[in-house]
Formats: C-alpha cells, sequence, structure tokens
C-alpha cells in the first residue's frame, strides 16, 4: 500500500485568527460560495432527471442515521467548497484518462459534485446515485440522478470509467462488496476513488490536551458508527481492501486539513473558517442521533458534551486538524 500524508501548514504561534460563534452561519457561508471561482453556475431551469425504479425497495430497507434535511444540504455544499479548497479546483486525485466516457457518483447527495463533474467533462455520462438524491434547479444535459441503494446488487449494464464515494464513511455496512462490485463495473483501466475526512482530531504539539470533550466526541462517534455497523474511522483499511478485490496501482493520499482558522498560512486559515462552519453543524446534524439512539446517552448529557466541543472548535489556541483520506485505485487492462 501506498501512504502519503501531506502538511501543508506549520504550527504557528505568530498569527492566530480570531472568530465568534455568531459570525458562522452555515447557510450563509454555503450561500456565500456558490458563486466563487470553482463552482460557477448558468443561471438557468432545467428539470433533473430523476430515475426511482428502486426507490421504494431500497428506502424501507436500509437504516441510515444520517441527517437530510435542508441545514445538512447547506453543511454538504460547504463541505464541497471545502474539497475545492484542499484540491485547488480539481474534482479528484486518481489519474482518470481526460475525456472519461461514463462515471457513477455515489451516495451524490445534493448532487454538487457530479454537477461539477459533468459540466467539466461535458462529452461524459455522468450518474449520480444515492436513496434520495436532492433535485436541483438545474444539471448539465450529461447528467442524471437515480434514486438507488449502492449497497445492493448493482444491475448497470454498461461499465464506467471512474467511480467515485466521497464521504461514505459511517454509511457503508461491508466496504469489500462495495469496491468487489465497483470492480466488477469499471471498464478496464478505469479508476475507484473514495474521498472522506475520517472522525478524529490531531494536533502536532499539546494543546489538544486542552480540547477534551472534541476528543471524547470522536471516540464515542467511531464506538457508535461500529456498533451501529457503519464505521466512520476505517480509512486505513480501504487500500488494502482494494487491493484484495484486484485493483492496481492503490495509492492513499493523507491530507492535514485545519479544523479552525488557527493556521498562519492564508489558505489555510481560509480552509479552516469554512471547516469551523460546518463543523458546528455537522456536531448538531451527527452527535444527537447516534450518541442518544445507538448509545443510549441522555439528552442532557449529549448538549454538555456538544457545548463544550463546540466551545474548543472556538479557541484558536488549539491547534486542531483533520485527516482527509483520497484512496484510488485502477482495474487492470488485461
Amino acid at each position: 500500500m501506498a501512504g502519503d500524508i501531506e502538511d501543508p501548514y506549520p504550527v504557528s504561534d505568530s498569527d492566530w485568527a480570531s472568530a465568534d460563534e455568531g459570525s458562522l452561519d452555515v447557510t450563509t457561508l454555503a450561500s456565500s460560495v456558490l458563486n466563487y471561482e470553482y463552482k460557477v453556475r448558468p443561471a438557468q431551469t432545467k428539470t433533473p432527471m430523476i430515475s426511482d425504479t428502486k426507490d421504494k425497495r431500497v428506502q424501507n430497507g436500509r437504516r441510515k442515521v444520517q441527517p437530510n434535511d435542508e441545514a445538512e444540504q447547506d453543511r454538504m455544499d460547504l463541505l464541497h467548497h471545502i474539497y475545492a479548497l484542499i484540491l485547488d479546483g480539481e474534482l479528484h486525485m486518481a489519474p482518470i484518462k481526460s475525456h472519461p466516457e461514463r462515471v457513477l457518483d455515489l451516495g451524490t447527495g445534493t448532487g454538487i459534485w457530479a454537477i461539477d463533474f459533468a459540466d467539466q467533462y461535458k462529452s461524459a455520462e455522468v450518474l449520480g446515485n444515492d436513496l434520495s438524491p436532492i433535485q436541483p434547479s438545474w444539471i448539465p444535459p450529461n447528467l442524471q440522478f437515480e434514486v438507488d441503494d449502492y449497497e445492493a446488487d448493482w444491475v448497470y449494464s454498461r461499465p464506467f470509467d471512474y467511480i467515485h464515494g466521497r464521504e461514505l464513511a459511517g454509511a457503508v455496512s461491508n466496504f469489500d462488496r462495495l469496491f468487489q462490485q465497483a470492480f466488477e463495473h469499471l471498464k478496464p483501466g478505469g479508476y475507484l476513488e473514495m474521498q472522506s475526512f475520517r472522525v478524529e482530531v490531531y494536533a502536532d504539539d499539546d494543546s489538544l490536551d486542552r480540547a477534551p470533550y472534541t476528543t471524547k466526541m470522536c471516540s464515542l462517534l467511531q464506538e457508535a458508527s461500529a456498533k451501529f455497523g457503519k464505521p466512520m474511522a476505517n480509512m486505513d483499511e480501504w487500500a488494502d481492501r482494494m487491493m484484495k478485490e484486484g485493483f492496481d496501482d492503490v495509492t492513499c493520499k493523507i491530507v492535514k486539513v485545519p479544523i479552525s482558522p488557527w493556521p498562519a498560512d492564508k489558505k489555510q486559515k481560509e480552509i479552516g473558517k469554512f471547516f469551523q462552519a460546518q463543523q458546528m453543524q455537522g456536531i448538531q446534524s451527527y452527535v444527537p442521533e447516534l450518541l442518544q439512539s445507538i448509545l443510549k446517552w441522555g439528552a442532557d448529557e449529549v448538549e454538555v458534551l456538544m457545548a463544550g466541543a463546540r466551545k474548543e472548535l472556538f479557541d484558536t489556541t488549539i491547534h486542531q486538524y483533520g485527516k482527509l483520506y483520497f484512496v484510488y485505485g485502477r482495474k487492470p487492462r488485461g
């Protein structure tokens, strides 16, 4: 397995960012990035193409703990912007061919990645797959959304050049099967790429000692998701599992990403600002459901934990960062 950790910023006390909780509104920030250079949208309306041939079956058969309300959709779009900043506007790390013909986006969510990909690769046929994909007001003509369960049997009749899965940690119960089905439905030479943040917090100094609520919250989320059967922190296993299913040239790249705007570097500080906002929403979206439903915590206990984690999130003397995993592999050509 190949694995690289990229450290894009130094730990420095020379330029701490300041922020207050009241200044961070996820909806406002999510709206503000729509005109960002990485995500320019045509101002036209088009009825999206939605296929729901297996809608009722999969909706009733798959357990979910992930929210899907408007606030969560804003958070997902904001997270897409964070990815764009990290990748300098690129949508993938895998060295896919310059003119992919057919592409599958697993767990497409709001569809924002699929929309950007289809807009960039206009000759490609792009398919966004999810249990409940959002219906945007405009999509490129080469994009189609389908309501389906990527954990069920795949029934595609034509293979793909590239299969993409972003932020699927905590949403997959059997990665071996997922990777196996992806392998079977790729063209020879095609790539599978998985992108996801690990639910854990890190620091390269002792400042994390001042974040007991955050570290405990991450540990509990890992415990709850594993107990639920859909782990949120098993990315270190993905490369080996992909190789087991037959993928070649499997690569794992890990990028350090600031969770708040504490770095001195301008770009990293901007990433930290947006990550801080989406983290605020993420805490409220995921923690109560997992801790109360799975670990049987009381609502008051959960609120105390979240309040402590939110306070630590705004302490920029805590140099906390997360790890973003990019894991991809190629189906052999023959």
